[in-house]
């Protein structure tokens, strides 16, 4: 072989030499510069999706929030209304007298007085008891009763052979009339100079009244019936 032909082949093999290792070291370094590329453009993406995650969480959080404050309105509101109706109940339940009563009043007790010589007592009738009961209501009286049987507004007051109908009870002298109210105020209307009281002693009945600090009435016990009284229609 001819010395020129040697020496191109050394060179050749040289050149190829320094080729593949200029390439075989290159590699890494791409590789190095190409990989943190490619995380940093997966972390961006990762970055950015848990973001949007973050958000949707945030809308939600914000969305049953605004349920649950809603919510509690509503049960406030609703608390707020039941405890109102239970209110009313209890005062409408208070008036119509279903409920025992305690508080300061007077106690007035009625019967008729003994004549000696064997005079006949002078009988007393309905209409004097539904009248001293009455003068009660009109000084303010807020709950009555006539010997423990409790008086409405509907209460009637009958007479019966030798009886007294307080409602439907049977009743006979002599009375006790217990109302709660003012004290002073029930005394001071009994005791008028020529009121009610002071006729009912002018025919021969025996009256006196009692202030007291503290009356219990029982509840009103018979059946509340209306047959006829209809709530009226709203127009």
């Amino acid at each position: 072989m001819r010395t020129w032909q040697v020496s191109l082949t050394i060179i050749l093999l040289v050149t190829g030499f320094l080729a593949v290792a200029q390439w075989r070291a290159g590699q890494p370094l791409r590789a190095q510069v190409e990989l943190p590329t490619q995380r940093v453009q997966q972390l961006a993406v990762l970055l950015k999706q848990q973001e949007e995650a973050r958000l949707a969480l945030e809308a939600e959080i914000r969305q049953l929030t605004s349920r649950v404050q809603a919510y509690q309105r509503a049960v406030a509101e609703g608390r707020g209304a039941a405890e109102t109706m239970a209110q009313e109940f209890a005062q409408l339940r208070l008036i119509l007298g279903l409920t025992p009563v305690e508080g300061p009043g007077v106690v007035v007790r009625l019967q008729s007085e003994e004549f000696p010589g064997g005079v006949l007592p002078v009988l007393m009738r309905a209409a004097d008891l539904a009248g001293l009961v009455n003068e009660l209501w009109s000084a303010g009286a807020e709950a009555v009763a006539v010997n423990g049987v409790r008086v409405l507004a509907t209460t009637g007051f009958r007479d019966h052979a030798d009886d007294i109908l307080v409602g439907e009870v049977a009743m006979r002298p002599p009375f006790a009339v217990v109302a709660i109210g003012e004290p002073l105020t029930l005394q001071t209307a009994l005791k008028l100079r020529g009121g009610f009281v002071e006729g009912l002693q002018s025919i021969g009945l025996q009256v006196t009244v009692q202030r007291r600090e503290r009356i219990k009435l029982n509840a009103y016990r018979a059946r509340l019936q209306f047959r006829y009284a209809q709530p009226a229609k709203t127009q």
